[in-house]
């Protein structure tokens, strides 16, 4: 299995260049250099002091946590979009078809009514479960936050009780270029991008119910970088770190289409 249907992902990792004459040398050297030190050194904590770096800051939301529990328990995989970097994977971590990733698969179905899918049995796309596993294991009721494995399926929900309840909504979905996102929000990816966002209810439902792709947990925002958290990404629990510009609004980049931000506000 690899990814949610249309692509959520990208396998677009670096390769080195080819063979160039000497007197190319200072044309390619800056990718290289940035490939080569500058991404370790970001990754590492941007290379400062006694900082222990990204791997291992723990951020504080509850939400974060429990995404940032995972991912460690399962290896660490993180990779690395926008700019010369765009698809460099860092680190691969533990495959949905290894224990005991294929097993715990199955608690995140479990916590959408369906805990005999795991990564063994079932070629079933699973990081919509991952993030409503994530939601449920940090306290977020099923009132707040419903209990749906597909991305389409609890972002149209969130929609719906944005709209009953105004400003109380615990959930509260803007386009991408609207919000900043910080830990414990969802950044979602989805092939119509934000075009619900000024259509009529229910043709915007619509579209977010038909056209969400996949959906990553914020940990940390960084480095002119979001880092968020998702399921099924790289074949497991993986970290991406996703470019954002001078406001920290999400910025586009090859491969995805932003399609919107999900607010926590419980």
């Amino acid at each position: 299995m690899n990814f949610d249907p249309p692509s959520a992902d990208v396998r677009a990792c670096w390769q080195p260049p080819a063979p160039r004459s000497s007197h190319a040398f200072g044309h390619w050297l800056p990718a290289t250099f940035l490939l080569v030190f500058i991404i370790p050194w970001l990754l590492s904590g941007c290379g400062g002091g006694s900082s222990s770096g990204y791997a291992d800051r723990p951020p504080s939301d509850r939400v974060a946590y429990t995404a940032w529990q995972e991912w460690t328990r399962f290896g660490r995989s993180t990779v690395v979009y926008g700019g010369q970097a765009n698809g460099y994977v860092n680190r691969s971590g533990v495959n949905e078809r290894s224990e005991p990733l294929a097993s715990k698969i199955g608690d995140y179905w479990g916590s959408c009514g369906h805990p005999n899918w795991n990564g063994r049995n079932s070629r079933r796309p699973w990081s919509g479960a991952f993030v409503t596993w994530t939601m449920s294991h940090s306290g977020i009721s099923a009132a707040n936050f419903p209990r749906d494995g597909r991305h389409g399926g609890y972002l149209a929900a969130l929609y719906d009780r944005q709209r009953q309840r105004g400003g109380r909504a615990a959930f509260v979905l803007h386009a991408p270029n609207e919000y900043s996102p910080k830990p414990g929000d969802l950044v979602c990816t989805g092939t119509a991008g934000p075009t619900w966002r000024h259509a009529v209810s229910r043709t915007a439902r619509r579209r977010i119910d038909s056209t969400a792709n996949h959906c990553d947990i914020v940990t940390d925002v960084r480095g002119r970088y979001v880092h968020a958290i998702g399921g099924n990404v790289k074949d497991s629990v993986t970290m991406s770190l996703y470019p954002i510009d001078s406001r920290g609004r999400l910025v586009p980049f090859a491969g995805k289409t932003w399609f919107m931000v999900v607010e926590k506000r419980v």
